[in-house]
């Protein structure tokens, strides 16, 4: 339930990118056309980010109800925070008679987050070692397409996920080592 928690809240945060599409290719304007203006959101994605933010806070409502007392409470209502709390409730959570429906609603999740990322693994590229400290798992590139040199997904066997921010970081290291 830890490494699924820990991959969910990934796979939440890099979907923050996938929010708004790629802006469009310029086009020659036509007369009389107007620009929609305003920021377009992938649909899917705002769903499936509230979806997981509403199944977290249900959890830590249920941990907060009937462990109660004043330090068993989430810091916050954000995503970031509901895991944080889920995570140190864990072995409590898995004692719990509902706890195996919690590790399934985890794993519909991340199922759902990971089909945002392209069509299916066709071909994974190895990166080297996983940035997270402490974790020896090779780092997969993972390309969506024959002939794609861009990964739309890069992860590690334990279930870290590289948000793309951090991609060029690990090329840039590939290259030293090379």
């Amino acid at each position: 339930m830890g490494r699924e928690l820990r991959t969910l809240l990934d796979l939440y945060e890099e979907s923050g990118q996938a929010l708004a599409p790629a802006p469009p290719v310029l086009r020659e304007r036509v007369s009389g056309s107007r620009s929609t203006g305003g920021i377009v959101l992938d649909e899917r994605v705002v769903g499936l980010r509230t979806q997981a933010a509403e199944v977290l806070a249900q959890w830590a409502r249920l941990v907060v109800e009937e462990r109660g007392g004043a330090g068993c409470r989430p810091a916050g209502t954000e995503v970031d925070a509901l895991v944080k709390f889920l995570g140190q409730q864990l072995p409590w959570l898995a004692e719990h008679p509902a706890g195996v429906h919690f590790d399934d609603e985890l794993t519909e999740l991340r199922t759902a987050f990971s089909g945002l990322f392209g069509p299916g693994r066709t071909r994974r590229l190895p990166l080297g070692q996983c940035t997270q400290p402490g974790c020896a798992e090779v780092l997969y590139g993972v390309l969506p397409a024959p002939g794609d040199r861009m990964p739309s997904h890069v992860s590690c066997g334990a279930g870290h996920v590289l948000p793309p921010r951090q991609w060029l970081l690990v090329a840039s290291r590939m290259r030293e080592a090379a």
